[in-house]
């Protein structure tokens, strides 16, 4: 739909829209983590009891309830950004925007949020779209993938498609998954009979084990 930059225009997309911030210091500002996540809810004009109901929803959702009356300062980096994520979720929107959601996290940090944005995108139908450099992570999370550069999109497809191009993504900075890369070498410099385009652990394991029986 073209957007309206009118202000009626803009208050419907943002009721539809929700953006949460690569450094959640940069969206956190409320004393207490639930008057933090509260706050987008509130300024809708929900009565105070849905406001509480959606709020402690959200928190036994993500997994942060016990984190209820803490300072945001206090919080952990992995916490905040967790607690960033609940305040757009309360407000239920339609589409949910994250810039670089896994950036500073650990591996378990990182697969804990890919899971929970997974979760939420099957159970409530709502739309993820995420910016990365991770992209280890997008063969296993993402459905449709563009590459942007510049600010321009220079390729759109699913993962299979993407990552069977591999030059187009170096020539823009990008690498290939570890899997891929790795059937890649297997292909060009052992001879090996696999497809270099597969970019999941078990995507591999049928190709290697498809290669040993023949």
């Amino acid at each position: 739909q073209p957007i309206s930059y009118k202000k009626a225009g803009l208050r419907q997309l943002r009721s539809k829209v929700g953006i949460v911030f690569q450094n959640p210091d940069d969206q956190l500002f409320s004393a207490s983590v639930y008057q933090d996540i509260s706050f987008g809810a509130v300024n809708m004009g929900l009565p105070s009891e849905e406001v509480h109901r959606r709020v402690n929803v959200v928190m036994e959702q993500i997994g942060i309830t016990y984190l209820k009356d803490r300072p945001t300062h206090s919080l952990s980096f992995g916490q905040k950004k967790r607690v960033a994520f609940a305040g757009i979720m309360v407000m239920q929107p339609e589409v949910i925007i994250l810039d670089e959601p896994t950036a500073g996290l650990d591996p378990v940090g990182v697969s804990e949020l890919m899971h929970l944005l997974q979760d939420v995108c099957r159970q409530q139908n709502t739309t993820i779209i995420l910016s990365t450099h991770d992209i280890d992570v997008v063969p296993i999370y993402a459905d449709v993938i563009d590459v942007m550069d510049q600010g321009h999109v220079i390729a759109h497809g699913t993962p299979e498609e993407i990552f069977a191009q591999p030059e187009l993504l170096r020539s823009h900075h990008l690498r290939l998954p570890r899997i891929s890369h790795l059937l890649e070498i297997l292909q060009k410099e052992d001879g090996w009979d696999v497809d270099a385009s597969v970019s999941t652990i078990s995507g591999a394991r049928k190709e290697l084990l498809r290669h040993a029986a023949n």
